[in-house]
């Protein structure tokens, strides 16, 4: 490699952000012109519809019928890599009215939009789309609005809106409704077998965004969460959208290992995933009083807005890829971090230039540091949640490590 005087290099260094300010900015304006497609209306639409189904109950009739419409709908879009995901579920449950002990097929819904430049690599977009409720007879009457139509509806619009944009993703996009989640404790579940599926064909799933009861709210505007251990980027993207595209407050909890749900088993298969609920529990869980009078349209188009915007954030690239980095060992600590985070060069002897950026390009600090000076504490108390970059460059080598601020 050729070495270069450290004034050129570091106007070099600085003459790549404008490029990549442009690129981000170009990422940004994408991400502005899907969530402003995203449509209370529509929102409200497609939770009547499922509704007006009557019954999404797993051991209802219909249950197959209602797999074959959501796919339907999928295929409304434009899409045409859509299928049924069918499997066999053993349920044994004697919990209040609810009694079986039975095996049924059961169907998920899988819709993918390719991806054009990595296309193994995916980003999973999830709901549940069974419901039950136990005042009567759940096969026959089971609304299930928040419970969880909006999470399905969260798949459904965002799916509609980025095929209505015509959005090519660089990674593929996989839209899925499972079946059988409300009594996943007493049978097969349809995320379990999605999951171990996937697991054991080698599939790159790079992230799960799973979005259950994302309706109900009374005035706090505040979503809910997971922060799962391992998911600490995904959990940072989400945040950052939260905070810069939608008027609700991420409520992010300490890190842990267990979410439960539909999530779990993606978990334990070794994927990364972000859990979206309600920071209020719906009162009328479980209830025939889950309908779309007792959501609220608007929390739940903001939330969905967080789901959408994550997705198209974690498929755009950073356009750092054509860029040489050489090993600068670095080490950056505590990460995810509060009020501040030290830097620490390990083997650095030349005078380096340092730069904190935020994902939109915008550089937020920017100083040259002399050789004799191998810790930095950067304050990060007045930025808000999200991922940031910190970019050290010296006369030959240069690395970016990521920072996420919760």
């Amino acid at each position: 490699m050729k070495i270069i005087s450290c004034t050129l290099t570091i106007l070099l260094f600085f003459a790549l952000i404008p490029l990549k300010s442009q690129h981000i900015s170009r990422n940004d304006s994408i991400i502005n012109e899907a969530l402003a497609l995203i449509s209370a209306d529509s929102v409200q639409d497609q939770l009547q519809w499922l509704q007006d189904m009557g019954t999404r109950f797993m051991m209802a009739e219909n249950h197959k019928e209602v797999g074959e419409h959501i796919k339907a709908r999928f295929e409304s879009f434009g899409m045409t890599e859509v299928k049924l995901d069918s499997f066999e579920c053993q349920t044994n449950i004697n919990y209040g009215i609810i009694h079986y002990d039975t095996m049924t097929w059961q169907y998920n819904v899988e819709a993918r939009l390719i991806g054009s430049v990595y296309p193994d690599e995916e980003i999973l977009l999830m709901g549940h789309y069974d419901n039950v409720q136990l005042d009567s007879d759940p096969e026959l009457y089971s609304p299930g609005a928040d419970d969880d139509g909006s999470g399905t509806v969260a798949v459904l619009e965002t799916a509609r809106v980025l095929m209505l944009m015509g959005y090519q993703p660089e990674k593929t996009i996989v839209f899925l409704t499972t079946a059988a989640e409300e009594l996943m404790n007493f049978g097969y579940a349809g995320s379990e077998h999605y999951a171990a599926e996937a697991s054991q064909a080698g599939r790159n799933i790079w992230g799960v965004i799973n979005n259950d009861m994302i309706a109900y709210d009374i005035g706090t505007d505040k979503i809910g969460f997971s922060n799962v251990i391992g998911s600490e980027e995904l959990t940072g993207i989400a945040a950052l959208i939260t905070d810069e595209y939608t008027s609700l407050t991420a409520v992010i909890p300490n890190p842990h290992n267990n979410t439960g749900s539909d999530l779990q088993p993606f978990l334990d298969a070794g994927y990364s995933g972000l859990y979206l609920e309600e920071n209020i529990f719906n009162p009328y869980y479980h209830t025939e009083q889950d309908i779309i009078e007792n959501c609220d349209i608007d929390y739940l188009t903001e939330v969905i807005k967080i789901s959408c915007g994550s997705v198209i954030y974690s498929d755009i690239s950073l356009g750092t890829e054509d860029l040489v980095e050489e090993e600068i060992y670095i080490s950056a600590f505590p990460n995810p971090c509060s009020d501040q985070i030290r830097i620490i060069l390990h083997n650095q002897g030349d005078e380096y230039s340092l730069l904190l950026t935020n994902t939109m390009g915008q550089t937020l600090m920017s100083k040259v540091i002399s050789p004799q000076t191998k810790d930095i504490l950067l304050p990060m108390s007045n930025y808000s949640p999200g991922i940031y970059f910190v970019h050290v460059r010296t006369n030959s080598q240069y690395k970016t490590i990521k920072v996420i601020k919760d």
